[in-house]
């Protein structure tokens, strides 16, 4: 069989090579490389060779290098550009904070990276990415533009292991050069092998990266081929040296030969322990496959070949089948296929073999995976993982390869694998999970995900961590008790020192939405539960990148997983998933579940909790007064302690929300007195006075100066004047903001209160002299003097007392006067003195109205 290769990265137009590229296409077609991905700053010549080269794809960009040079019209010139070469890809472009790189602003470079990135999505092309010291950068750009469809090549890539997953899933790619030989080899090793199959790519960016000749003879851009002294194609990886690219003594400045692809496969190959031919077959697929907008025009069909079959040929031989899976156009012999499927067979003996295109058009499977079941059929060794084996059991369950139509058939493999290297591992099921998001619907129906989420349940039971830490609601569970609750099952094996738990929020909705359900129905500690919860909120519901229908549904499954347990969460976590709950639009079941929950440990909350926007159309920020009544209702109803301190701290609560939004200028009369009367009511049968209502009340008045006397008077109707305290009264009765009949209330209950006082203190004092006087005539006698002096002094104080009541009421007179002259209304003072009754028990008030009540 013959090796092809894809080069998909080179700059075949350089300089440095431009007159020999027609000697350098010819020698590389002769060594297998059939298709080569031209990257070039200068268009027009990258332009001709896409036009003179059937072999060359042409990419238009420009390099961070250069856009110093950029013209103010570039970027209309570089689209001109695309429209008059449909098959163009987009590249060199990307971000550089190396030594040639800091020279250049990095501002510019973003601006200009970000409008070639955003064009790539727009024409739905491929983009290749040169970046350098500046991952953390193209992954961020990259999160608030993509994700991909159509593919972003990470050329000659030398990032870190952890960032490729977080790549992947944005649609790249990952090219390989030459520079990866200075890259130690363990690291190397490690990124290659975080690099899934169907993403990896193979490129010679030449006439740079240059090889080690260590892996092959290098061909040399004057026509030479150069064998390094003593060495031969055959070398193991493990005789490179780390960090040194060029032991074969060629000078660094060497261009690079395209045919010299065949180095780099060597060494890849090596590293991921594979052979060359299976590498050469996936990086050619996958070149193929991701410029697969020119693919129909290049060829007809793309074909899984046979033993001396081609995987890319013009047309299908007669036994040969043709399919399509999601759009993408395959050739299997029908033979090897129908000799494994049961399906296949059954199909073929009832219809003509061109209906089957028809009637396989809902094959449940990726082309990815479809090929690698078509290698199977075919006699290629299958490798198995934990991201391809739910896809793989999924389409051998539909095209039923099971034993019965065949021995040492698919299903039973994958079935083995799955049973074996998957169920048994947390970290592995998980994995396994995410990969089935694409055939979702067959793994469901052949019982993979069933099986999964009971595996992970039975151990969520044992060790409960896996879920993650517990949210501490308060800092009082920091008893030996508490944390012996939380250690896990002694029975668990130990893990190493660097294990880590695959995270559940990785999963889509669609598969944790059944799993935390299933752990609730089996009893997994559910303080776990919610903090698993509270983290799939934060990573799919608080990111920029989802849509709001989506994250609609992530707040509304997590609301109905809660748990029901009272106080697992924080009141203010509570609050913040309520107010996204609003923010998106929920339903009303999910909000009213949040406040319900909130209502239960209402006294945890603060001040700053119940500030929840409204979502009206004023320009002004307004609350949800109305909320915060519904939450009250929620916290009275479900009250059933007999210590009172929660309902006089939500009492407090209130208090200080009402001073919080008093200024409001929308909040209803009726709301705002409501939530006064509730918070009144929960302070009945205690000590507390009414101060705080009064201040809300002021600054309400003070905001709403239009109201009339009535609804100033139907405002301060809560407030019970009894339970003011001397400083709120004294500040009441010069308040010109209250209705007078509130005033007049004030002072009156200040004279009562006086009154008793004085009363009390007589009656104190009287019975002390009494109880002094049995005492002394039991023992020696009652000095009369020392009696009657007292007696005179007492007799002072009460008319003292009695003259201070005197001043208090002229003083309600002088204030009604006042209110009078400023409110214009005549006769104020003998209207209130008609409605209240004479307020005086002396005999020298000269109100001739009838006493009807007496204070």
């Amino acid at each position: 069989m013959t090796m092809k290769l894809f080069d998909a990265h080179c700059h075949l137009q350089d300089p440095r090579i431009l007159d020999k590229t027609p000697q350098l296409i010819a020698t590389a077609l002769d060594t297998g490389v059939v298709r080569f991905a031209v990257n070039g700053k200068d268009w027009n010549l990258v332009k001709e060779m896409g036009e003179s080269y059937q072999s060359v794809i042409p990419c238009f960009g420009l390099h961070p290098w250069f856009i110093e040079e950029r013209t103010p019209n570039w970027f209309n010139t570089l689209k001109e550009f695309f429209q008059i070469t449909p098959s163009a890809a987009v590249g060199e472009v990307g971000l550089d904070k190396g030594s040639h790189g800091k020279k250049i602003d990095f501002n510019d470079q973003v601006e200009v990276f970000q409008r070639q990135l955003e064009l790539a999505k727009e024409l739905n092309r491929p983009v290749s990415v040169h970046c350098v010291r500046a991952f953390g950068d193209l992954l961020e750009i990259m999160k608030s533009t993509g994700p991909f469809p159509a593919g972003v090549i990470l050329h000659s890539f030398l990032g870190s292991a952890e960032m490729v997953p977080e790549f992947a899933n944005l649609g790249a790619y990952f090219s390989f050069s030459g520079f990866l030989m200075s890259m130690k080899k363990e690291k190397a090793t490690k990124m290659l092998k975080a690099v899934s199959s169907d993403r990896i790519l193979l490129e010679t960016d030449a006439p740079d990266a240059l090889p080690n000749g260590k892996f092959g003879s290098l061909f040399l851009v004057d026509g030479d081929i150069f064998h390094p002294e003593g060495e031969n194609s055959s070398s193991n990886a493990d005789s490179l040296h780390d960090g040194d690219s060029h032991p074969s003594a060629l000078p660094r400045e060497t261009p690079n030969h395209p045919a010299n692809i065949h180095n780099v496969l060597s060494y890849v190959a090596s590293l991921l322990d594979i052979s060359k031919q299976e590498l050469a077959e996936l990086s050619y697929a996958n070149a193929v496959r991701l410029f697969s907008y020119e693919v129909a025009e290049l060829y007809p069909q793309l074909l899984i070949f046979s033993c001396g079959q081609n995987m890319l040929s013009k047309s299908p031989s007669p036994s040969e089948l043709e399919l399509h899976v999601h759009g993408m156009p395959f050739s299997v012999d029908k033979g090897l296929l129908s000799a494994r499927s049961a399906k296949i067979a059954a199909l073929l003996e009832e219809n003509p073999p061109e209906k089957l295109a028809f009637l396989l058009r809902d094959i449940p499977a990726d082309p990815e995976t479809f090929e690698l079941v078509a290698r199977f059929c075919h006699g290629y060794e299958l490798i198995l993982s934990t991201e391809n084996v739910i896809p793989l059991i999924s389409l051998a369950y539909y095209l039923e390869m099971t034993e019965s139509h065949s021995d040492n058939n698919l299903l039973d493999k994958t079935v083995a694998f799955f049973e074996d290297r998957v169920l048994p591992s947390w970290n592995e099921t998980i994995k396994a999970l995410r990969s089935a998001s694409s055939t979702i619907q067959q793994a469901m129906h052949s019982g993979l995900v069933e099986a999964c989420l009971e595996s992970l349940v039975y151990k969520a039971l044992a060790d409960p961590r896996l879920l993650g830490e517990p949210i501490k609601v308060s800092t009082c569970s920091e008893d030996s008790e508490d944390e012996e609750a939380y250690k896990p099952n002694a029975r668990r094996k130990l893990l190493s020192p660097d294990w880590k738990s695959e995270d559940l929020t990785t999963l889509s909705l669609q598969l944790y939405d059944p799993l935390i359900h299933a752990m609730n129905q089996h009893g997994v500690q559910p303080e776990y539960v919610a903090a698993s919860l509270c983290q799939y909120v934060k990573k799919w519901a608080n990111s920029g990148e989802n849509e709001s229908i989506y994250k609609r549904g992530v707040i509304e499954a997590v609301e109905r997983l809660l748990p029901p347990e009272k106080g697992i969460l924080p009141c203010k976590l509570l609050f913040e998933m309520l107010r996204f709950a609003i923010c998106v639009e929920c339903s009303n079941d999910c909000r009213s579940g949040f406040e319900i929950r909130i209502g239960k440990q209402l006294d945890q909350a603060e001040v700053k909790d119940l500030l929840i926007p409204s979502q009206g159309y004023s320009k002004e920020i307004q609350y949800d007064i109305e909320c915060v009544r519904r939450i009250l209702k929620h916290f009275y109803s479900n009250y059933c302690s007999t210590d009172v301190s929660g309902i006089i701290s939500v009492a407090e609560l209130i208090e200080e929300f009402l001073m919080e939004v008093a200024s409001d200028i929308d909040f209803r009369i009726d709301t705002f007195v409501s939530l006064a009367e509730m918070s009144m009511a929960a302070s009945l049968g205690t000590q507390r006075n009414s101060d705080g209502i009064y201040r809300a009340i002021d600054i309400y008045l003070d905001k709403h100066r239009y109201l009339t006397e009535v609804e100033r008077e139907e405002v301060c109707r809560v407030l019970d004047c009894q339970k003011m305290s001397p400083q709120a009264c004294e500040h009441a009765a010069k308040n010109e903001r209250f209705p007078v009949r509130f005033v007049v209330q004030v002072l009156l209950v200040a004279q009562m209160q006086l009154r008793d006082t004085v009363t009390k203190e007589v009656q104190v004092f009287d019975d002390k002299l009494r109880r002094e006087a049995v005492e002394d005539e039991e023992k020696k006698g009652l000095d009369e003097e020392e009696v009657r002096a007292e007696m005179e002094k007492m007799s002072i104080k009460v008319m003292e007392l009695e003259r201070e009541c005197c001043m208090m009421r002229e003083e309600i007179e002088h204030t009604c006067t006042h209110q009078k002259s400023k409110r214009g209304k005549a006769s104020m003072w003998r209207k209130m003195k008609r409605k209240l009754g004479c307020a005086s028990s002396t005999h020298d008030c000269n109100c001739q109205a009838k006493r009807k009540k007496k204070f």
